[in-house]
């Protein structure tokens, strides 16, 4: 074993040791081997400038320029959540999917006299 090896092990024991036992309990449900308390954090950039962010980007532009200008009140907190959404559908992930096949069920089931709104 390396003195790389060994400090990262060292490290990684004392992270651990340090924790609270509801903690340690959670990393040894997944398993301690498979845990990784070193993670490089996630760039920005790759959220911002990846080709399903732009393209969540203009198809937003799209949609908000076809809305009626009068009732537009687009807010920070709104346009993040459609942004995320788009994104997610572009991307395929499961959670976009379940929260547009939502939209589409409430859209079919809330439809007619006193329904919606």
């Amino acid at each position: 074993m390396s003195t790389y090896d060994e400090e990262y092990a060292h490290r990684k024991r004392a992270i651990f040791d340090g924790m609270s036992r509801r903690g340690q309990e959670r990393i040894l449900r997944i398993g301690y081997d498979n845990w990784e308390p070193f993670q490089e954090p996630k760039d920005p950039r790759e959220i911002i400038f990846s080709p399903a962010s732009q393209n969540a980007n203009a198809l937003l532009k799209s949609f908000f320029s076809e809305q009626e200008q009068g009732s537009r009140e687009e807010s920070v907190a709104m346009t993040k959540e459609l942004f995320d959404l788009c994104r997610g559908l572009l991307k395929g992930e499961e959670r976009a999917r379940v929260l547009f096949r939502f939209c589409l069920w409430y859209r079919d089931h809330a439809e007619g006299p006193g329904k919606g709104s």
